[in-house]
């Protein structure tokens, strides 16, 4: 495997062992190599949708920024365990404006995933919201932008490492040389930009919060704080089997026009319940924005 010759490199290949049941699959996302429209999965631009699509809009009337919208038959050979539909579109949304961190669960207005069961064969080219198209202009900076470049996308299998300091590191037991090593060999991985992708392991940058305990939390309607914070405690799930999957990693990208937390040039990750995505329920997605 791949990844396991890196290891060795590394000096890792003690630990790859120890490693390998942790690994998780997922689906990494790249700009196509050749600049020829042939499908419907695109980063940016507008979305590809039926008669009668509703662009969603925050709390506050304001129309979302579209993301992504990937084609499912596009992806199915790529889905090893087939957790995904087979068929059908997902749309991404997010309020790139006022961009929230996905901390407190009044922000579950500022993000929508849809999904659409119809065929690519009554698609048809959605136009942008004139009021988002207004709010677009009046932005003068790079990081600003609501409305971004298109790039249609390919994929590949790739599996990915838990982050440094994660639950599955520290059941590893590794002793200090190997975690040191681990660390730099986990950071220089997942610092190659852009990485987009879906499901597996998310790339972090900096690993200092559980996002999975951020999405419990907010998701059942409380507001999350760094542990030790006055008067807060980390709630139990409400389900306790409840697993939480990455479906979908986003980027900061200046060749797109994407730049989460601004300067920061942070990523945004949408993540859902294991029970949701097998009952096709996207409403209930959570999304973190981290820097």
């Amino acid at each position: 495997m791949f990844l396991q010759d890196q290891l060795q490199i590394a000096g890792l290949e003690g630990i790859w062992k120890k490693i390998a049941p942790n690994l998780k699959h997922s689906i990494k996302l790249k700009p196509k190599i050749w600049n020829i429209k042939s499908g419907l999965s695109t980063i940016g631009g507008t979305p590809m949708g039926t008669d009668g699509f509703e662009w969603p809009y925050n709390q506050d009337g304001e129309h979302l920024s579209f993301i992504a919208q990937i084609s499912l038959q596009d992806i199915k050979h790529f889905d090893k365990h087939g957790i995904l539909p087979g068929h059908g579109i997902l749309y991404f949304f997010y309020d790139a404006f006022y961009q929230p961190s996905g901390h407190e669960n009044e922000h579950r207005y500022a993000w929508k995933v849809i999904y659409e069961k119809t065929g690519p064969s009554k698609m048809i080219k959605i136009p942008c919201p004139q009021n988002l198209v207004m709010r677009n202009n009046e932005t003068t900076g790079i990081f600003e932008k609501l409305i971004f470049h298109e790039f249609e996308i390919d994929f590949q299998s790739e599996y990915t490492m838990p982050p440094y300091e994660s639950e599955f590191v520290r059941s590893m037991h590794l002793d200090f040389d190997d975690l040191w090593k681990y660390e730099q060999f986990y950071f220089k991985q997942v610092n190659q930009k852009p990485c987009y992708r879906m499901l597996g392991f998310p790339d972090r940058k900096i690993v200092n919060t559980d996002m999975v305990t951020i999405c419990r939390t907010a998701a059942n309607g409380m507001n999350y704080y760094p542990q030790g914070y006055s008067g807060y405690n980390l709630p139990e799930p409400i389900d306790k089997n409840e697993d939480w999957i990455l479906l979908l990693q986003i980027d900061s990208d200046l060749e797109v026009g994407m730049a989460w937390g601004g300067e920061e040039m942070g990523r945004i990750y949408f993540w859902i319940r294991k029970q949701d995505l097998l009952q096709k329920n996207f409403d209930r997605c959570w999304v973190i924005l981290e820097v």
